[in-house]
């Protein structure tokens, strides 16, 4: 190899090295953003922590009925309803109603309302209300 093809070959590896380094330095400017404080914009991270006592309260396995003022079909329902899933495991969270019913029916509620009043709607007598939108029920069709 002769020395100018040397120096071709060194150009191109230190022209690919920099444009390899160049194109890192911009994804990261770009996906700063979104990986950021604000990136949990449904605040699934923080479903463990306002459940917790709630959990505790349950049997560590089986089903558990789930409701909610926010319904399954919206996406912010949707996403609520699977960080219940997920939270809640390894028991297996449905979405009332079921045949059979299940014994123990989560509340997840986005907003203040009467608790009592909405679950005694849906066959539900009211356990505990934990606060922070969480709500235990036991099923009256049991």
């Amino acid at each position: 190899m002769n020395e100018s093809s040397s120096t071709r070959l060194l150009i191109t590896c230190a022209t690919v090295a920099f444009l390899a380094l160049w194109g890192v330095v911009e994804f990261y400017r770009a996906t700063a953003d979104a990986v950021g404080p604000d990136a949990d914009v449904y605040k699934v991270g923080a479903q463990a922590e306002r459940f917790r006592d709630l959990a505790s309260a349950l049997p560590s396995s089986g089903v558990i009925g789930y409701v909610s003022d926010v319904p399954v079909t919206q996406n912010v329902g949707a996403a609520l309803y699977a960080s219940a899933q997920y939270t809640f495991a390894p028991r297996l969270v449905i979405d009332q109603p079921t045949q059979p019913p299940a014994e123990w029916v989560i509340g997840d509620f986005s907003k203040p309302l009467d608790v009592a009043a909405f679950g005694a709607h849906r066959g539900l007598t009211l356990v505990r209300d934990f606060g922070n939108g969480a709500v235990l029920y036991r099923n009256q069709a049991r």
